[in-house]
């Protein structure tokens, strides 16, 4: 893609309006803490007090919206503790500039290193450093920046109180959406044409992290979410092993049953998420349990058994008491023990501070921009009259939430939120040409709050249009500034914009550089794991179950990282492109997907009985180790690799050892036969990497970067 190509895409991307809403309840709760604000001060008649319990309901508000994994009540609790502190800070350097600043590029370094922790945690981060940017930036001194720190604590308060409100909804409901959107990710692809949705990883991280983040105290009345992920992990298995060794074509009866085990798997997302038990009729078993005893395999055998464990939890999850007498599943027993969060967010964080880290870069882009956009935006002034002067709060705000960690989301975000803001001041400067009464005033801002609010996940060019018409309105509400201060305000957003590509561009991330780095990672795990895994077969116990659930969790970790750098290349310019093309890379991210669906089948088929032993397959364990680590070398960009020569040493050791022979002729045991077919699709997979790998190598190391 050329640059002015992505430029294209970026811009389209920018200004695409979604069709994404947060739950209607917590969007009424935000607005109801709004208008408790506003009505506040209209009661008090001071618009100052308003204005700023508003203004903290609105971000505090915003900061609920936004994919909330903790339970409301601790959401809008934690928002509004730090961002009401972040006030009180920045009412306390108001005056003295170079704390001030001092202080903004160590909050703004602090946010970048946040992101880690995902996307919502990031942006709530940037939120609490805008009460810094409040008080420190547009009060007239320090006790009025203190007035107005204790008025948005009272607006923060507010979205707390809120919370506390009907309706309820069903316990853990957070982790509840999780576990359903897993569920509902396993009936489509239950159903799918091929294997690839199998291994989609992205559904077991989300519930992994949301269960993840339950206090030990709550766990054991959440043991039958915690065995709801086990099953699913279970369940996805045993698809795969479907997949493998049930041909879709050698019955009819496969895709009915595979549609039937998607029914089921369907009504258990159902029952998960509303907490209301939807039933699957006795006839759909009934259809699933004649397909498993008509197979010779023991994949349809596995799925049928599997669904009603699961199907008997997610009954369970829909009542808290029985939560209490399950045991923690066997499938995710350091999960249901957990970390303590603290020391798990340290480690998360320890483990990007080097300068090739994109989180540390996205810091210190972050903490240099924002001090630079708010010297900026103090040397530009008011805009001959039309904004606030001698403050830099809009060009700083924009340059902090338009900078993310990705080219292509950076300029995006720009863009979508430059042409919001142009629109929104059109918009806000007709609206303010009529004359409004104080009371009109705050009914028109309560609304435009609450389209922002609704706007929210739609893109940044409709929320940054109503933003900037609620702000416009708000500004007029305590001061009664003129209609022209919209221009100010959109002008400001475009330099901050504007500013925060431009930081980028001078020191960028590029995905494309970073993906041969992060597929020559995981084909070094790989490179454990696999071998690890065939060993197992030698005899029962010879594998270490608990070194293969490490490696195992290393190798999700990594191709998390993979798959996101590839979605992230496909927007960046040909300029800084790897050693593949965007076809191949996506061709890589399936191959890298069907290495993993077979390393997981190899450690679900371990043997558990002396009879289950294929010792022979410890011979590939050398030419298999050999070949993963001369492809992670070749990812990497250091040697070449020859396709064909795994291929090559396998048909030799097939025809060797008499295994190939056994399962041709049906002599062999089933064991055996499912061993050989592990094993070949294993091969298959990994030559077909090494044949994309080596397809477009260039010879030259690429580092991250």
């Amino acid at each position: 893609m050329s640059w002015w190509s992505s430029l294209v895409t970026i811009g389209r991307d920018g200004l695409r309006i979604q069709r994404a809403f947060a739950a209607r309840s917590a969007i009424a709760r935000a607005v109801l803490a709004v208008l408790l604000a506003t009505v506040l001060g209209l009661l008090l008649d001071d618009p100052v007090a308003g204005a700023m319990a508003s203004v903290g309901a609105f971000i505090c508000g915003i900061g609920t919206l936004l994919s909330p994994l903790r339970h409301p009540v601790v959401n809008a609790l934690g928002m509004a503790a730090v961002f009401s502190a972040m006030a009180v800070l920045g009412a306390l350097v108001h005056g003295t500039t170079w704390l001030f600043l001092l202080l903004l590029a160590v909050a703004a370094f602090a946010t970048g290193l946040w992101r880690t922790m995902g996307l919502a945690p990031g942006i709530r981060g940037c939120l609490t450093v805008i009460g810094l940017m409040i008080t420190a930036d547009l009060a007239p001194d320090v006790h009025g920046g203190l007035v107005m720190a204790g008025w948005i604590a009272v607006g923060t308060g507010l979205v707390v109180v809120v919370q506390l409100l009907p309706p309820y909804g069903p316990r853990f409901a957070a982790q509840r959406r999780t576990l359903a959107a897993l569920y509902q990710s396993l009936a489509e692809a239950s159903v799918a044409a091929g294997s690839a949705a199998l291994g989609r990883s992205a559904p077991f991280t989300a519930a992994r992290q949301a269960l993840d983040l339950l206090p030990q105290f709550s766990r054991p009345a959440a043991a039958a979410l915690f065995g709801l992920l086990g099953e699913a992990e279970r369940i996805r298995r045993t698809l795969h092993t479907v997949r493998l060794t049930v041909p879709m074509a050698a019955a009819a009866g496969n895709q009915a049953a595979l549609a039937a085990a998607a029914q089921v798997l369907g009504n258990i997302s159902r029952t998960v998420a509303s907490g209301r038990e939807h039933r699957t009729p006795e006839e759909v078993h009934a259809l699933l349990e004649a397909w498993a005893a008509a197979s010779p395999a023991r994949g349809p055998r596995d799925l049928a058994a599997r669904l009603r464990p699961a199907e008997q939890l997610a009954r369970r999850s829909t009542d808290d008491r029985l939560g209490d007498v399950l045991e923690p599943h066997t499938e995710v027993p350091g999960l249901y023990t957990g970390t303590p969060s603290v020391a798990r967010t340290a480690r998360r964080i320890r483990a990007q501070l080097y300068p090739q880290s994109p989180i540390f870069r996205h810091a210190v882009r972050l903490a240099v921009g924002v001090v630079v956009a708010e010297v900026i935006g103090r040397s530009i002034g008011g805009w001959g009259g039309l904004g606030i002067s001698a403050h830099g709060f809009w060009v700083a705000l924009t340059t902090m939430l338009v900078l993310f960690p990705e080219y292509g989301h950076t300029l995006a975000r720009g863009w979508g939120r430059a042409a919001g803001a142009v629109l929104g001041g059109l918009f806000a400067w007709v609206l303010s040409l009529p004359p409004w009464s104080p009371a009109g005033l705050a009914v028109v801002a309560v609304v435009l709050a609450a389209a922002s609010f609704v706007t929210l996940r739609t893109g940044q060019l409709m929320l940054n249009l109503w933003l900037t018409t609620w702000i416009v309105f708000l500004i007029h509400h305590v001061g009664g500034l003129p209609g022209p201060t919209a221009w100010a305000r959109a002008a400001d957003t475009v330099v901050g914009a504007a500013l925060a590509v431009l930081i980028f561009l001078v020191w960028p991330t590029w995905s494309t550089r970073r993906v041969p780095g992060l597929l020559a990672e995981w084909l070094r795990v790989q490179d454990r794991l696999l071998p690890e895994l065939l060993t197992g077969y030698a005899d029962v116990g010879a594998t270490d179950r608990a070194a293969v659930d490490a490696l195992r969790a290393r190798s999700r970790q990594v191709r998390e990282h993979l798959e996101a750098a590839v979605e992230h290349s496909h927007a960046e310019p040909a300029e800084h492109r790897g050693p593949w093309s965007s076809v191949q890379l996506e061709q890589i991210r399936t191959q890298v997907s069907t290495v993993a669906g077979c390393a997981t089948l190899l450690g679900e088929h371990l043997p558990r009985a002396p009879q289950d032993t294929v010792p022979e397959l410890t011979e590939l364990v050398d030419p298999l180790h050999e070949h993963l680590t001369a492809l992670a070398r070749a990812a990497a960009g250091a040697e070449t690799v020859a396709p064909g020569a795994l291929r090559s040493v396998f048909d030799s050791f097939t025809a060797r050892s008499g295994l190939l022979a056994e399962t041709s002729d049906g002599s062999g045991s089933a064991t055996t036969s499912r061993a050989v077919a592990l094993s070949t699709a294993t091969v298959d997979a990994v030559e077909a990497l090494t044949t994309t790998i080596a397809s477009r190598y260039r010879p030259r190391r690429h580092a991250a970067a």
